[in-house]
C-alpha cells in the first residue's frame, strides 16, 4: 500500500495534495468507553480481571508475569506487551521465546473474546449515530487546527496552515493501533455528513479551515474555509477484532534485525506486520503526522523512529518540511508539561546516533495538551 498521487483526472481543480498520517492508540477507545459508560473498558487491568473471572490458565507465562508485577505494585503491571518484554530479559527468567509465543497466542484468543464485550454492536451503532448527527468525522478532519492554536504553546512555528489553500486535497491515512472498529465507525464518511460531490457543477467535497479560532498569529481567520477535497482511509497494522488470529501482541524490533534468524522474531510486531515492506515507504511522502491517544511507548518504537526520521529530513527547495502534532490527555489535577511529552517522544523515537540537535526537531512538533473538561475537536466524543 502507499499514498496514491492524484491528478486533475480525479479532482478537476486539484491544486496541492497534503498526505496526513494519523496514528491513533488505545486512548481513543478508552475515551469512547468512558464517554458511553461502557461496562467493559479496553484497559489492560480490565482484561486481567476478565481473565480471572474466567478462571483462565494460571500457568500461562504472560499472565503469571502480569500477576507478579501486580504484586510488586508496578504501575504498568497489566501491560501485556511489557510482560512479554520482561519475560525475555534476565530479570524475567530468560524464558524460551517459543514458550512465550505459545502463551501469547493463548492470551490473543482470550483478548479477542474480551473485545466482543468492549465493542459490542450496540456501542458501534451509538458512536456511528453520534458521529453522523454531530458531523464528528468531518469536523475532526476540517477544524483540528483550532486545537493547535488553542492548546499548543508554539503555534506560531506551525507551518502547515500557511501551505493550505483552495482546491487542495487533504489525504488522511489513519493508522489505527486499536483492534476494535470503534475509530473506523467514528470516522466513516456517511451520507449525513459527506457527499462525494456536494455541488451541482463544482466537484469539491470538503471545507478545510486553516484558522477556525481566529488566532492572531495564525494564517487568515475563523471565516476562512478552503473549498477543497478530502480522502480518508483507516488501516489496522496490528490486526482487528473481526479476525481474531490477526491480533498482534509483542515487542518492538530493532532496525535491521535478522528476520530469518533472530530468536525473538516471532514475538516482534514489526516482523509479523512486515512494517518495513508495508509501511516504511509512506513516511517520506507524509507532510503531516498526527498522534492521538498513544503512550509513545517502547513496543511501537518502530513507528516513532520513522516519524523522527521524517522530521529530520533536510528541507529541499519547494518542499515544505514534515511536521508533527501530538495530542496528549492529562488530568486537570495533575497536568503534564509539554516538555514531558516531548521527552517521552524523543526517548523512543530518537536514535542514539542522531546528530541533529533536538531543538531543530522540536521546531516541527506541536503538542496539544487537553483534559476532559477542555477537549479537542479532533476525535471528540459528544
Amino acid at each position: 500500500m502507499g499514498y496514491r498521487t492524484f491528478t486533475t483526472d480525479e479532482y478537476a481543480r486539484l491544486n496541492r495534495q497534503h498526505n496526513i498520517m494519523v496514528l491513533v492508540g488505545n486512548g481513543f477507545d478508552i475515551q469512547v468507553s468512558h464517554r458511553y459508560q461502557s461496562r467493559f473498558s479496553p484497559r489492560y487491568p480490565a482484561f486481567y480481571h476478565y481473565l480471572a473471572s474466567r478462571d483462565f490458565d494460571s500457568s500461562n507465562l504472560v499472565v503469571q508475569q502480569m500477576a507478579y508485577a501486580k504484586d510488586l505494585g508496578q504501575e504498568n503491571w497489566s501491560d501485556i506487551e511489557s510482560a512479554i518484554g520482561h519475560l525475555l530479559r534476565p530479570e524475567g527468567g530468560w524464558h524460551p521465546a517459543e514458550a512465550i509465543y505459545e502463551a501469547t497466542i493463548a492470551v490473543q484468543a482470550a483478548f479477542s473474546e474480551f473485545l466482543e464485550l468492549v465493542a459490542p454492536p450496540a456501542l458501534l451503532a451509538r458512536i456511528g449515530e453520534d458521529s453522523a448527527s454531530n458531523t464528528l468525522a468531518m469536523r475532526s478532519l476540517a477544524d483540528w487546527i483550532g486545537d493547535v492554536s488553542d492548546h499548543s504553546s508554539t503555534f506560531t512555528s506551525f507551518a502547515f496552515p500557511a501551505h493550505t489553500s483552495h482546491y487542495d486535497l487533504f489525504n488522511y491515512l489513519v493508522v489505527n493501533f486499536n483492534y476494535t472498529p470503534l475509530l473506523d465507525d467514528y470516522l466513516f464518511r456517511d451520507a449525513q455528513q459527506f457527499q462525494p460531490q456536494a455541488h451541482t457543477h463544482a466537484d469539491r467535497n470538503f471545507m478545510f479551515r486553516p484558522n477556525p479560532k481566529s488566532h492572531p498569529d495564525g494564517s487568515w481567520n475563523g471565516q476562512t474555509g478552503w473549498s477543497s477535497y478530502v480522502r480518508s482511509e483507516v488501516i489496522h497494522p496490528h490486526g482487528q477484532q473481526p479476525v481474531p488470529r490477526s491480533l498482534l501482541f509483542g515487542i518492538d524490533a530493532p532496525d535491521g534485525f535478522d528476520q530469518g534468524r533472530d530468536t525473538h522474531r516471532r514475538l516482534m510486531k514489526p516482523y509479523w506486520a512486515m512494517n518495513r515492506i508495508e509501511y516504511s515507504h509512506l513516511f517520506s511522502d507524509t507532510r503531516l503526522f498526527i498522534i492521538f491517544g498513544c503512550s509513545l511507548g517502547e513496543s511501537d518504537g518502530w513507528w516513532w523512529r520513522r516519524v523522527y526520521e521524517a522530521l529530520d529530513r533536510p528541507i529541499t527547495e519547494g518542499t515544505p518540511p514534515s511536521e508533527l502534532v501530538i495530542y496528549w490527555w492529562t488530568p486537570p489535577a495533575n497536568p503534564v508539561a509539554t516538555e514531558a511529552v516531548l521527552d517521552t517522544f524523543f526517548a523512543h523515537a530518537r536514535p542514539a546516533s542522531a546528530e541533529t540537535a533536538r531543538s531543530s526537531i522540536e521546531e516541527r512538533i506541536q503538542v496539544v495538551i487537553y483534559t476532559d473538561e477542555d477537549p479537542p475537536v479532533f476525535l471528540a466524543t459528544p
